[in-house]
């Protein structure tokens, strides 16, 4: 597999990789992607809402979604990444960040707060990147295709599509 660099970035972008693509979003091995304006938090009520910004308190986790709707080629992967700024104030990805080829839609993830102050999220900052990685072949079967894909064409915050991976206990202590 080999890293994607800000050439091919750039041409992917302006052929509709990235809805909206921002040329000044393109590092020289990842392209940034921002917050979206949907939440879904467990700790607030209600639990899912839509606003500009969210103050994430310590210990907080929410699932959150990027303005940019991507679509990945069949034959390469995307390998999400916090800021490094934002790690270093204590913010966390703290789950998924494989994206699988042939994904299209807008990107669920995952941020809690780990550090000992409430900081604010707000729509449109940069919060990650994406790596992308050039498979050395195509897949049988790409993500999306033959009923393979429950988040293919996801648009918003999306929860798991199924929690029977990691049900919910209920066993009282």
């Amino acid at each position: 597999m080999g890293v994607k660099s800000d050439k091919w970035i750039r041409n992917w972008g302006e052929q509709g990789g990235s809805e909206p693509f921002v040329d000044a979003h393109v590092n020289p091995a990842s392209y940034d992607i921002t917050l979206g304006d949907h939440w879904i938090c467990p700790t607030r009520e209600p639990e899912e809402f839509n606003a500009d910004q969210i103050t994430l308190f310590p210990g907080e986790v929410v699932l959150a979604t990027t303005q940019e709707y991507l679509r990945i080629p069949r034959d390469v992967v995307g390998d999400l990444k916090l800021k490094s700024t934002l790690g270093r104030l204590w913010l966390n990805h703290s789950m998924s960040g494989w994206i699988d080829c042939n994904f299209q839609g807008q990107v669920t993830l995952e941020l809690q707060n780990l550090g000992p102050h409430p900081r604010t999220l707000t729509k449109g900052m940069r919060v990650a990147q994406v790596v992308f990685l050039q498979m050395e072949e195509p897949p049988e079967v790409a993500y999306g295709e033959k009923g393979c894909g429950h988040y293919q064409g996801q648009q918003g915050t999306t929860r798991a599509w199924d929690d029977e991976f990691f049900p919910v206990s209920r066993e009282e202590k």
